[in-house]
């Protein structure tokens, strides 16, 4: 997955969570985890129940387009765009509506989006929406705090989320927006930039971005508790180093190393890849999910990664010696290596 995609798993996921398709017949508070005599005697279940009637001052705006809509989607990316108008949040605020995606709902009234803020019909919808017993409860209190000026906004769904697979949901939608962020400052950096210098450009993202998914894929532990949020971080600190990198050659910070050095890093890096590849695991070894066959794709990644950088930085950068870009990428690609031996030996 990269970082510009939003597959159908993610967004039925997101769909469980933002919004509620038998708005109807769901309990309120939407709950589940605890005893209902637990629920009846807590804070948050009363006030859940002191704000079941609250309606919107205003009505919500009508639906400005028909067909199926994604809240979740149109909330993230209105949100990240810098020039988002009236019109753009009302859009919103339409589609969030006419599914009941309460989490949005929520959102717009915490935080005022394309509607006046209204904190106690943020707290009927973040009651609505169907949660663990401990996940509602610290959302309804953080919507009180907010409402009592103990804690400063914008309240954002994902700040309560108990669940380690939500979590990771979470942070998909996170990578998502960060994704885009990057893609438009290299954009902008690139403006007025030589075709043959962009097409380099180009040729090295798209060589970070394939690294950065077998990184995700293939060297990130899918067996942990959350493991969705530890691949999703692995992918986003990857393209993130692309995106410095290319930040920092372009303010004429780039890596000074020799060839002697280079060589030096190359022949620790090839011996450390072949011990990991030829031990076998030691009795102790925390390598989970990850297996050699993986972490060989990765490695042949890497290398078309390196190759695509070198190459980039002697089309755009030709005063920058070429062992100097193989020598930092070597160097932090010895550390993910380290790393992986020390799993497989148990250190």
């Amino acid at each position: 997955m990269t970082h510009a995609s939003w597959p159908p798993l993610l967004t039925l996921l997101l769909a469980l969570l933002l919004s509620s398709a038998n708005a109807a017949a769901a309990p309120y508070p939407n709950v589940y985890g605890a005893p209902p005599e637990v629920r009846r005697g807590s804070d948050w279940y009363r006030q859940c129940l002191r704000v079941r009637a609250e309606k919107p001052r205003q009505p919500p705006p009508a639906a400005i387009e028909s067909g199926r809509c994604d809240a979740s989607t149109l909330y993230y990316d209105t949100l990240a765009a810098p020039d988002a108008r009236e019109a753009d949040w009302r859009r919103v605020h339409a589609c969030a509506a006419r599914t009941n995606a309460h989490g949005v709902l929520m959102m717009l009234y915490a935080n005022g989006h394309g509607a006046m803020p209204q904190l106690a019909l943020a707290t009927r919808h973040a009651c609505s929406i169907q949660s663990p017993v401990n996940e509602m409860k610290s959302r309804v209190q953080h919507l009180q705090r907010v409402a009592a000026n103990r804690e400063p906004g914008p309240v954002d769904l994902c700040d309560d989320v108990a669940s380690a697979e939500i979590r990771g949901q979470c942070g998909a939608v996170r990578e998502r927006q960060r994704g885009k962020q990057r893609a438009a400052q290299l954009a902008t950096l690139s403006r007025g930039w030589t075709e043959k210098e962009q097409l380099g450009l180009e040729m090295a993202s798209k060589a970070a971005q394939y690294f950065a998914q077998h990184r995700m894929d293939y060297e990130t532990d899918k067996d942990s508790g959350a493991a969705r949020s530890l691949q999703l971080e692995t992918q986003t600190a990857e393209l993130d180093t692309f995106a410095a990198d290319v930040l920092d050659f372009e303010a004429g910070r780039g890596p000074r190393f020799s060839e002697a050095e280079f060589a030096s890093l190359e022949k620790k890096m090839d011996a450390l890849y072949r011990q990991f590849m030829l031990n076998r695991p030691a009795s102790g070894a925390y390598l989970g999910s990850i297996r050699k066959t993986g972490v060989e794709k990765t490695q042949h990644a890497w290398l078309a990664y390196r190759d695509a950088m070198e190459l980039f930085g002697a089309i755009r950068y030709p005063a920058l010696p070429g062992s100097g870009l193989r020598a930092l990428l070597t160097a932090r690609r010895i550390k993910q290596l380290t790393e992986l031996d020390n799993a497989a030996a148990g250190r």
